[in-house]
């Protein structure tokens, strides 16, 4: 016969020696203030920096095709780019002297926006990755002007690169 007091000694004994350590052993349970890293400060716009290393071939598609295309930059400035981060570098669709029918765009962030960064974090000296998709929708020439931009803070210098897409 067990009394509905013994069962609560009971639970105790076994609760203060589960897995031989203690209440007062065992680490806190994670919570939203200890399990997130702090958040770093935005960059400055002179911490910022690039320079073009390479890009797609310029392209010649069906209208109706797709195709995707890839700008290489090197990060040369001092703070590393954060993808979901304030220094998450995307690549910026410069519409001066462009000749581009924003109809081709496929699944851009935006519509100035083509690409945001491919790698978690780009250190400085290393090179993003930025890809993206367009679609044929008519024929022509079509010029693409592009260059890095850390939204909200900065663009990082005209380097005047772009591609020429051919729609046939």
């Amino acid at each position: 016969m067990v009394f509905a007091g013994a069962i609560g000694l009971i639970l105790l004994v076994v609760t203060l020696t589960r897995g031989g350590e203690t209440p007062a052993a065992r680490a806190p349970a994670p919570n939203a203030q200890t399990s997130q890293a702090p958040a770093a400060a935005p960059p400055k716009p002179s911490e910022l920096n690039s320079e073009w290393v390479s890009q797609s071939p310029s392209p010649t598609i069906a209208v109706g095709a797709e195709t995707a295309l890839t700008f290489n930059f090197r990060n040369t400035g001092k703070v590393a780019w954060v993808r979901g981060a304030a220094s998450e570098a995307r690549l910026g669709y410069v519409t001066d002297g462009s000749q581009f029918d924003d109809r081709m765009a496929i699944d851009w962030a935006n519509a100035e926006r083509p690409a945001v960064q491919t790698e978690a974090v780009v250190p400085p000296g290393q090179v993003a990755t930025f890809t993206f998709k367009i679609r044929g929708v008519t024929p022509g020439t079509f010029r693409l002007n592009v260059r890095p931009v850390v939204d909200g803070i900065a663009w990082l210098p005209d380097q005047g690169v772009y591609i020429e897409v051919t729609v046939r």
